[in-house]
C-alpha cells in the first residue's frame, strides 16, 4: 500500500517528468515501426498552451506564422485535401473564441451585425451555401463554405472586436504580420541572389514553399505598399520612422524582383487614385472621364486589336521589356494561357450563370471549355494547374452571377464607406493617413483581382479582411455617438470623390 501511495506521489509531484517520459517511450516504439506522426504532438500541446492561456498572443503569434506557413502538400504530394500549417488550423482554433466574442450582446456587435457589408456577406455566404449544395463536386464547395466562413469571422471579426475595444492596434496588426513576411523576403532574396537577381525565371519560384508562386507573393507586397507608407507618414517617434522607412524599401525592392506585372499595374493604378485624391477631382469628372475612356477603347476597338496581335514583345529580366510585355497576347505564354482561363471561365458561366459549377470547382471542370488556339504549354486538361486567374470571373464559373455581384458590392461599400469617413477626418491626423494608406492597399489587390485570384490564401485574406476590419473599426469609433470625433470644417462630401 506505502508503495503505491508513494508511486501516486511521484506522478502527482513530477507529473511533467513521468509524461516526458511515457511521450519519449511511446513514441520511440512508433518511430521503430515507421510511424513517426506522434513527433507533432509536442508542437500540438504548446499550441494548445498559449491557445488556451493566452489566446490574443495566440492571435499575434497567427500574424507572424501566416506569411510562414506551408502547404501540407509539400510533405504529402499525394494528399487529396491540401491545408496551409500552421496558420489555417491556428485559425480554426481561433473561430471559438471569435464566436464568443460574437455572441455576446453589447454595442459594438450590434452595429457591426448590422451593418451593410455584414449584410452582403451575409447574402454571400447564403449563396454560397446554395451553390455548395448544387455544386457539381459537393465536398470541394464545402471545404471552400468552411473555409470562406472562417475568414469572415476570423479574419475579419476578430480584428475589428479587438480594435474597437482597444486590445490591439492595427499598428501592431501590421506590424507583426510583417515580421513573418520580412523572413520570407530575406529567404527569397537570398535564393535570387544565389541563382541570379535579375532572372524572371528564378523569380517565379524562389517564394516556394511558403507561397504558391511569385504573383501571390507580390500580392501581399503590394497590399502592405501604401500602408506601410501610410504609417511612415503617420508615425511620430524617430525609431518608428526608421522602421517603418526600412520596411517601404524593402517592400518595394522585393515587388520589383518578384517580377510581377500584374501587381506593378496594381500599385500604379493606387497612385494614379492617390494623385485624384490629391488634386481633389470632383467625383463627376472622374465619370465623365470613364465614360470617354471606355467609348474611346469602344470605337478604336478594331485599332487597338491590330496592335495587340502585332505586339511581341516577350517578358523578361529587362523591367521595361517585362512591363511592356503586358500587352503581348500572342507569344507570351502566360498573358495568352491567362486568356485561355478567362475564356472557359466565361464559357463555364454562360452554361450555368445563376448556380455555377460550385465554389471551389473550376480547376476539376474548365478543362472541355478551354479555347483550342488559346492553349500553351502552361495549359493542362488534368485539373492541376490551378484557377480562373480572376476573382471575379472565377466566381461567376463557381457561383453564378448572384456570388459575384455580392463580392463586388462588399467592396463597393467598403470603398463607399473609406472614403467617406476620410473626408471627415482632420487632414493631417494619423488616423485618416491610415485610413487612406488602407484604401489604397484595398485598391491594389481589388486591380490584382481582375488577373488573379488569392482570396482562398489565408496569408493573403488576412491583409484583405483585416483591412476591411480596420474600416469597420474607425467607421465605429468616429461614429456620430462617439465625442472623440473629429470632422474637418474644410472638406464638402457631397460631391467629392466618393
Amino acid at each position: 500500500m506505502d508503495i503505491i501511495k508513494s508511486i501516486l506521489n511521484l506522478l502527482k509531484d513530477k507529473w511533467i517528468i513521468v509524461s516526458c517520459t511515457i511521450f519519449i517511450f511511446i513514441n520511440a516504439i512508433l518511430i521503430r515501426t515507421e510511424r513517426d506522426f506522434f513527433v507533432i504532438l509536442p508542437i500540438v500541446f504548446i499550441f494548445l498552451m498559449v491557445y488556451l492561456s493566452f489566446p490574443l498572443k495566440f492571435y499575434l503569434a497567427y500574424l507572424i506564422l501566416s506569411p510562414l506557413s506551408i502547404p501540407l502538400s509539400e510533405f504529402f504530394q499525394e494528399i487529396s485535401i491540401d491545408l496551409w500549417l500552421p496558420s489555417e488550423l491556428m485559425i480554426v482554433a481561433l473561430a471559438p473564441v471569435a464566436l464568443i466574442m460574437l455572441s455576446s450582446k453589447n454595442h459594438q456587435n450590434r452595429w457591426f451585425s448590422w451593418h451593410p457589408i455584414l449584410l452582403a456577406i451575409y447574402f454571400f455566404l447564403g449563396w454560397i451555401t446554395i451553390t455548395s449544395v448544387t455544386s457539381s463536386i459537393p465536398l470541394v464547395s464545402i471545404k471552400y463554405l468552411i473555409l470562406k466562413a472562417l475568414y469572415f469571422i476570423v479574419l475579419l471579426y476578430l480584428p475589428f472586436i479587438l480594435i474597437v475595444k482597444g486590445t490591439i492596434t492595427f499598428k501592431r496588426i501590421i506590424t507583426f504580420y510583417t515580421i513573418g513576411l520580412l523572413a520570407v523576403i530575406v529567404i527569397t532574396l537570398s535564393k535570387q541572389w544565389e541563382n541570379g537577381l535579375f532572372n524572371k525565371f528564378v523569380a517565379h519560384g524562389s517564394c516556394n514553399p511558403f507561397f504558391t508562386d511569385h504573383t501571390s507573393y507580390a500580392a501581399v507586397l503590394a497590399l502592405l505598399i501604401p500602408v506601410s507608407i501610410a504609417l511612415l507618414i503617420s508615425s511620430m517617434s524617430a525609431k518608428r520612422k526608421i522602421f517603418f522607412l526600412a520596411l517601404t524599401i524593402v517592400l518595394i525592392v522585393a515587388l520589383v524582383l518578384s517580377y510581377t506585372r500584374a501587381a506593378w499595374l496594381s500599385l500604379m493604378v493606387a497612385g494614379v487614385v492617390w494623385v485624384v485624391w490629391l488634386l481633389k477631382i470632383r467625383f463627376r469628372y472622374l465619370v465623365l472621364l470613364a465614360i470617354i475612356f471606355l467609348e474611346s477603347i469602344f470605337y478604336f476597338q478594331d485599332n487597338i486589336l491590330i496592335w495587340l496581335n502585332q505586339h511581341k514583345t516577350a517578358s523578361s529580366g529587362d523591367i521595361r521589356k517585362h512591363i511592356s510585355s503586358i500587352a503581348n497576347i500572342r507569344t507570351d505564354d502566360s498573358n495568352v494561357e491567362r486568356l485561355n482561363r478567362w475564356t472557359s471561365a466565361l464559357r463555364m458561366f454562360e452554361e450555368k450563370p445563376l448556380l455555377g459549377w460550385g465554389p471551389g470547382t473550376y480547376m476539376f471542370q474548365y478543362a472541355p471549355y478551354q479555347a483550342s488556339y488559346l492553349k500553351t504549354r502552361e495549359s493542362s486538361n488534368l485539373g492541376l494547374k490551378g484557377n480562373a486567374h480572376s476573382e471575379y470571373l472565377g466566381l461567376l464559373s463557381e457561383a453564378g452571377l448572384p456570388a459575384a455581384l455580392a463580392f463586388i458590392l462588399i467592396i463597393v461599400i467598403l470603398f463607399y464607406k473609406g472614403f467617406k469617413l476620410a473626408l471627415k477626418l482632420k487632414p493631417k491626423s494619423a488616423d485618416r493617413v491610415i485610413l487612406l494608406g488602407v484604401l489604397h492597399g484595398l485598391i491594389t489587390y481589388v486591380v490584382h483581382g481582375f488577373m488573379n485570384n488569392f482570396l482562398d490564401m489565408d496569408k493573403v485574406a488576412a491583409l484583405f479582411w483585416g483591412y476591411a476590419a480596420l474600416i469597420l473599426a474607425m467607421e465605429y469609433l468616429y461614429s456620430k455617438s462617439n465625442p472623440r470625433i473629429e470632422i474637418s470644417s474644410k472638406t464638402s462630401a457631397p460631391d467629392s470623390l466618393t
